[in-house]
């Protein structure tokens, strides 16, 4: 026999032995969801073959299409419990503590939870506990749960789940890179007025966030503004990043620089309290830059080299603005102590 024909003679045997009784239908997908239905609300459910569907018609006029091939087992239960539910509030990624952190809020169905926690997956978008699973407490509300065994620089995709008597549930899933930091940014540039302009700052700055989110530890949302005035680029501590109509200066290079200015690179007391006579004297970057280039760590009172990405010429692979993001890294969070989020 057909699964198809097999799923309605069954859905069928449930309605004709147990319909008069206040029981529930219950179709369990192979994505471990639930969809749930009170038998007295059932008007028909049809078998549409050449969709390979099931159609389950209630008796207020919707109809609902099931595939087949979704479709895992069938159950029938008391029809005062439910399945339980299950909300990702929040997700963030904590480096220091290597764990995302995922705020969760259940509901019980009327029967009590037997787990409830959080799953996770690099390569399954809609992960179950079948892939990876952190399970704690047995109780309806709000609860903190958290992942393991991190790698830096991944995907990960995270849901979460919960299971009472009626089976498990699961919210929705989220994706999120397990990055040091967060740095995004919000361009004050008409697109309309200053296409070429916008296109060339957003492509700069898509870059340079990817380096230091990927680099660094600081977590900020940097405004980005244009000005005729401004012969190149320029910015300021914890305040904002201007570009003026030089084209030249539109790129990730010059986009890294100008961010170190807005961390605190030649701008902040952890910067000059450490640049003394010309040297760095914060062990950390010292030593970081001595084994990236063989040199020791310059500077004035506004910018160091090298690595500095002061001017094109410092530039040429990937590898010089990875360099340039662990030594801000090292100079100013490491050895300056400069606050990473505010």
């Amino acid at each position: 026999m057909k699964k198809g024909l097999l799923i309605i003679l069954t859905i069928f045997l449930f309605l004709g032995s147990v319909a008069a009784q206040n029981l529930t239908l219950n179709i369990y997908k192979i994505n471990k969801t639930v969809q749930r239905y009170a038998l007295s609300n059932l008007d028909s459910v049809q078998v549409d073959e050449a969709n390979n569907n099931i159609l389950v018609h209630l008796k207020d006029g919707n109809i609902t299409a099931l595939s087949i091939s979704e479709i895992d087992s069938l159950t029938y239960s008391e029809g005062t419990y439910s399945v339980p539910t299950v909300e990702l509030v929040s997700a963030d990624y904590e480096y220091k503590l290597d764990k995302i952190i995922c705020e969760l809020n259940v509901t019980d169905g009327g029967c009590a939870i037997l787990e409830r926690g959080l799953c996770w997956s690099k390569t399954n978008p809609s992960p179950t506990v079948e892939d990876n699973k952190f399970s704690s407490g047995i109780n309806a509300g709000k609860l903190y749960a958290s992942t393991t065994g991190l790698t830096l620089g991944s995907t990960y995709y995270v849901r979460p789940y919960v299971t009472n008597c009626m089976g498990t549930t699961y919210g929705d899933a989220k994706k999120i890179q397990t990055l040091m930091g967060n740095v995004t940014y919000t361009i004050d540039i008409d697109k309309n007025q200053f296409p070429e302009y916008y296109a060339l700052i957003k492509e700069a700055l898509d870059s340079a966030c990817y380096y230091y989110n990927r680099y660094t530890e600081f977590k900020a949302n940097i405004h980005v503004y244009y000005s005729s005035g401004i012969p190149t680029a320029q910015a300021n501590y914890h305040g904002s990043i201007g570009y003026g109509p030089n084209t030249t200066y539109m790129w990730v290079g010059t986009t890294m620089h100008e961010m170190a200015h807005y961390f605190g690179s030649g701008t902040s007391n952890a910067y000059w309290n450490n640049m003394v006579n010309g040297v760095w004297q914060g062990p950390v970057a010292k030593a970081l830059c001595q084994q990236m280039t063989g040199q020791e760590l310059h500077g004035d009172n506004t910018h160091f080299w090298p690595l500095g990405i002061n001017y094109r010429s410092e530039v040429s692979s990937a590898t010089d603005l990875i360099n340039h993001a662990k030594l801000v890294q090292a100079m100013l969070v490491v050895d300056g102590g400069v606050p990473t989020s505010w």
